[in-house]
């Protein structure tokens, strides 16, 4: 038996054929997503997004101040975010164990957790360290835009 257009012999045969590739693609597509939307990297790449985020809505010379203030934390955030990434894979290699450790699990899990927390916290001291910076209107504009008073 050969395979080829003589097998499909009605215009349903063909569309099924046709509707179970595309759901394949689509499929392949949402999964991909889903991975990457989970991996390390894209989750411990918000700290840049955020600052991008916030600068766009700054006044020029205000998201100037943003970033120069994080340009002298960056080490130390990027430092904090390996130390975050390895705590992570450490959990993550847990995880996958056959014989898995759920309290060594914890203890990884808590500690990536803690990692994070150190992440934020440097995070939060920059705008803490830029707000006092950013002239009145730079403020006003950014609490209205982010849903202020």
């Amino acid at each position: 038996m050969t395979f080829g257009w003589s097998v499909v012999r009605s215009p349903r045969s063909l569309l099924l054929v046709v509707s179970l590739c595309l759901n394949v693609v689509l499929g392949s597509y949402i999964t991909k997503q889903w991975v990457e939307a989970w991996s390390p990297q894209i989750v411990t790449s918000s700290p840049p997004r955020l600052i991008r985020m916030v600068a766009g809505r700054l006044p020029s010379t205000d998201a100037d101040t943003l970033w120069r203030v994080y340009g002298a934390k960056e080490q130390a955030l990027r430092s904090a975010q390996a130390d975050y990434e390895q705590a992570l894979r450490g959990a993550v290699r847990l995880l996958v164990q056959p014989n898995m450790d759920v309290a060594a699990l914890r203890k990884a899990v808590m500690e990536a957790r803690d990692k994070r927390i150190k992440m934020g916290d440097i995070v939060i001291e920059m705008f803490l360290e830029t707000f006092p910076q950013l002239s009145p209107q730079g403020r006003q504009d950014l609490a209205g835009r982010l849903g202020g008073p």
